[in-house]
């Protein structure tokens, strides 16, 4: 990959030494980096602004906050002043914990893009019928379903495993909105030829998931333990 601007550095299975470290070693390759829940409830927002002022990356604080309306507002009104950019919730936390949580940021996080969480990459066919009874028929039923609330309340974006994008494509056409897509789940075509995909279940290459309309891809092990980069 030459390339690296639409990708957002994954470093959650990173030390914090490991990460200052690694971004030291490519902070003129990525614009942004991913910080997730695990390093996050390490070093709490101390390490957001650390990195901030010693790198100037875009931070994408991926905490999926998913909890009643008033507690993820709260939540997203307790990080007010950090330097993100880019912070997520899940959509499943319904239209008014979106609304409320989008509110919220535009008073205490200026300039965040909020990014709503569809179904999670690690899901299989076998989750979704065992936790809602959905058949593997009607999954891109319920991801149109996200899809569209998220439309509806405005959200700035969504993160979703490259092979829904084609929905969400097409449910964009009738509706006039284009939101930020942000794909994790990534791997490239050698890893998915060996079965090396970790804790994903739908996977895409990097190649094939921007062509399907990605705008953002998150990458972590496959970059930082790989010589793909």
């Amino acid at each position: 990959m030459k390339d690296l601007s639409n990708i957002m550095l994954a470093l959650d299975n990173f030390t914090k030494e490991e990460l200052i470290n690694k971004l030291t070693e490519t902070k003129d390759d990525f614009k942004t980096i991913k910080i997730g829940l695990e390093l996050f409830c390490k070093h709490g927002p101390q390490l957001i602004n650390e990195i901030y002022d010693q790198f100037k990356h875009d931070i994408f604080l991926d905490l999926k906050l998913h909890d009643i309306p008033n507690t993820v507002r709260k939540s997203i009104k307790s990080l007010e002043g950090l330097p993100i950019k880019f912070l997520t919730i899940h959509l499943s936390g319904g239209e008014e914990m979106i609304k409320q949580a989008i509110e919220q940021a535009r008073e205490s996080l200026p300039g965040v893009k909020i990014l709503g969480v569809s179904y999670l990459t690690s899901l299989s066919e076998n989750d979704f019928d065992e936790i809602w009874a959905i058949k593997k028929v009607d999954i891109p039923k319920a991801f149109g379903q996200l899809f569209k609330l998220a439309m509806q309340t405005k959200i700035d974006g969504i993160v979703c495993s490259a092979s829904e994008l084609e929905i969400i494509n097409d449910l964009e056409k009738g509706h006039c909105q284009n939101l930020i897509k942000v794909c994790p789940g990534i791997r490239f075509k050698d890893e998915i030829e060996n079965g090396d995909i970790q804790d994903q279940n739908r996977v895409l290459d990097p190649k094939n998931a921007f062509m399907n309309g990605a705008d953002y891809l998150v990458m972590g092990r496959s970059l930082t333990a790989s010589k793909n980069m």
